[in-house]
């Protein structure tokens, strides 16, 4: 055999081992024995083998692993990838509608002629949508990239901004086709995760091993995938399932329920438990019956996502501060199970407030061992009223952190819980603060406090200190190594070596780790300072509406509360940290150590630029030649432009690339203007644009 025949017999036995193996793996309908496609599989082998250079990423053989890597490197996602908000009740699921119907009310006596007709025609806006409900898989989330069908690219979600690459680990997913039914570039959502049986099958084999069994599917799908050995994740039986398409314009669907038969046809994995539901009623329906049917379900479903079928209004709905407006994820009632308590320990928080921790009876539940359960608050105590030798019933809050939920049965034995006088770590008296009711630590150098507040100061939401986690921030306190929290930027080598359990080198890494956080952005330094209620989304918000620690600092509750999404009690729990002289000496710290306490400044650019896009709406479908849809928007919008991803009769520009969506027939029914790559190649040559430096390397802008 040739080379040439040897191609085209590779090719024939490569299209027919896909085919087999989707009817297997996606569809359960093999059509042939195992011993049959075996004896394919052992074909292609052996014609690779002999003629190597006709391997390719995309040939069934390369699922087995091999590639060893030093550690996995981060990806920044080409789209951001948010977090649902949470549905626990059918009321709160009604709330999330209402929100909606709320929203696209205020955009109709707005005139936003984006709006599809049959919402402007609705007496009630909500009584023109349907919905998706989609079991919520309890595994890990991931991207898919592929370029002209074939798998180039697949990362964690990560933070949803930046994720990590683990494409090696994830072509030994035997359900995540190497190469789709159609030559296009197009990247896919899903979720990564073990099957009941899998799983369980895979932890009676570690057990035969003598091997130490995991604990849940979710955590053993996220070790596998993050394995540095892609060896070790072709070993495991991992599944996947897709259920989300990046510009689903470009690929010619429109709704959520077209999305997911796309995606089937191309060759993924989709959940046949999805649903389309006509009404909000049929969607109540559809999570009734998933919830009752999902311990029959091979797969571990946590609850449900509820989406709105209409993707036109996914853009226009948009997202809050934290998670879109048109999805929600509707949470089943957790898994309880009964224990004994044995006492009540009180653990003291960065902010000096004591909270009560429920030593329990060691049990088992979602397949973690638990022998502590938070109580949450003096209020939640009383309300339980739970005493010691008490059975309690305990759940995981939001599937992650166990809780006691209610007592089960109080003996005659059972004592109060004596609640402490004096702080269990410094030994300080305690006060009590309301609103709600808890005991307080008023000692602002208590060890525990410090440890606490030090450990979140450099987490992976804030400053992100590799290696500096709760064990070393303990011994960084207790070592008398630091005092205040700004004192990690004048630490030695000599100082950690001191300590003991540091050697030179880990020494060495960590002083690198605490410089390197000197470069983390200004959002993240203001979570890392402490205030209360500010997460990351709220950061965000703040570092772009006020640019600097010192703007914030000088804001007032009512300068706060116009910003989005601060109410009343942030805007004074901001005001208040300010006015607290520690808070201001920290700051002060932390500035002269060299930290951002601003956001990044303008880019200056040159004078006699183009104005050709200042203030116009700019859309864009299809795929550019040269240049990433996000870059191109943000070529825009350092030219003043403004990115518009939906077509309405105050759009200016529709730029519009190889195979385009729906947009274009819209745009030219409402006589927008249209720029064509040839139009914006000809732009480019006749007008003076700023093109900042990362995107001077982009093909477009090339000369």
């Amino acid at each position: 055999m040739d080379k040439r025949e040897a191609e085209r017999e590779i090719e024939r036995l490569r299209a027919e081992i896909r085919r087999h193996g989707f009817l297997y793996y996606t569809l359960d309908k093999p059509e042939i024995a195992d011993a049959e496609y075996d004896k394919l599989y052992k074909r292609l082998v052996e014609l690779e083998v002999k003629f190597p250079d006709l391997v390719t990423p995309d040939s069934p053989t390369q699922r087995v692993g091999g590639a060893v890597l030093k550690e996995l490197v981060t990806v920044t996602h080409r789209h951001p990838l948010y977090s649902l908000n949470n549905a626990y009740s059918e009321d709160e699921l009604t709330d999330f509608v209402t929100r909606i119907r709320n929203y696209l009310i205020q955009l109709r006596k707005k005139g936003d002629e984006a709006l599809p007709r049959a919402i402007l025609d609705a007496e009630d806006p909500a009584a023109a949508l349907s919905y998706v409900v989609e079991p919520k898989i309890d595994g890990l989330s991931i991207t898919l990239a592929y370029e002209k069908g074939v798998f180039t690219l697949g990362t964690t979600r990560g933070d949803g901004t930046v994720g990590e690459d683990v494409t090696a680990n994830l072509r030994t997913v035997k359900t995540i086709p190497l190469k789709l039914t159609e030559a296009i570039d197009v990247d896919v959502r899903g979720e990564v995760f073990f099957g009941k049986r899998a799983f369980a099958r895979l932890n009676a084999e570690r057990e035969r091993a003598g091997e130490p069994l995991f604990a849940n599917p979710r955590n053993a799908a996220a070790g596998s995938i993050r394995q540095i050995d892609s060896r070790l994740a072709a070993e495991r039986p991992l599944d996947c399932f897709i259920y989300e398409l990046a510009e689903p314009e470009k690929h010619g669907v429109g709704t959520q329920e077209e999305t997911l038969k796309h995606l089937s046809r191309l060759g993924f994995n989709v959940n046949a438990a999805s649903k389309l539901c006509p009404t909000l009623d049929d969607a109540r329906d559809a999570i009734r019956r998933l919830e009752k049917s999902r311990d029959a379900l091979d797969y571990p479903v946590d609850g449900a996502v509820v989406k709105v079928n209409d993707l036109t209004l996914w853009p226009i709905l948009g997202f809050t501060a934290k998670a879109p407006r048109f999805a929600t994820a509707y949470k089943f009632t957790a898994e309880q199970i009964v224990t004994k308590l044995l006492g009540v320990t009180f653990q003291v928080s960065r902010t000096g407030t004591l909270t009560p921790v429920a030593e329990l009876a060691p049990v088992v539940l979602g397949g973690t061992k638990i022998a502590r359960a938070t109580l949450h608050n003096l209020d939640e105590m009383k309300r339980l009223g739970v005493k010691v030798g008490d059975s309690v019933a305990i759940e995981k809050g939001g599937e992650v952190i166990p809780k006691v939920v209610e007592v089960s049965e109080s003996p005659r034995s059972a004592r109060e819980v004596e609640l402490p006088k004096v702080c269990p770590s410094c030994g300080t008296d305690l006060t009590m603060r309301d609103d709600p009711p808890n005991l307080f630590c008023p000692n602002k150098m208590c060890a525990e406090r410090r440890i606490r507040r030090l450990t979140y100061f450099c987490g992976r939401d804030a400053l992100d200190i590799e290696g500096l986690g709760e064990k070393v921030a303990k011994k960084l306190v207790e070592g008398d190594a630091i005092r205040a929290i700004g004192d990690i930027y004048s630490l030695t080598k000599d100082d950690l070596l001191k300590l003991g359990g540091f050697a030179d080198v880990s020494a060495g890494n960590l002083l690198a780790a605490i410089r390197g956080s000197k470069k983390q952005p200004f959002h993240r330094v203001l979570v890392a300072v402490g205030i209360p209620n500010i997460g990351s989304a709220s950061a965000k918000v703040l570092a772009e509406q006020f640019g600097s620690m010192d703007a914030l600092a000088g804001a007032t509750a009512e300068d706060l509360t116009q910003v989005y999404g601060i109410g009343e009690v942030v805007a004074s729990d901001i005001v208040e940290f300010f006015k607290d002289v520690d808070n201001v000496a920290l700051i002060e710290q932390l500035r002269k150590a060299g930290l951002r306490l601003s956001a990044e400044a303008p880019v200056e650019k040159p004078s006699g630029l183009s104005e050709f896009f200042q203030g116009k709406k700019v859309c864009i479908t299809g795929t550019i030649s040269g240049i990433d849809r996000e870059s191109l928007y943000q070529f825009v919008e350092d030219n003043g432009g403004i990115k518009s991803t939906s077509v309405s009769r105050r759009t200016d520009y529709l730029i519009v690339g190889a195979e385009p969506g729906n947009k274009i027939e819209k745009a030219k029914t409402l006589g927008v203007s249209i720029l064509a790559e040839d139009d914006l190649a000809a732009l480019l040559k006749r007008e003076k644009f700023y093109i900042r430096e990362e995107l001077k390397g982009k093909e477009l802008f090339a000369g």
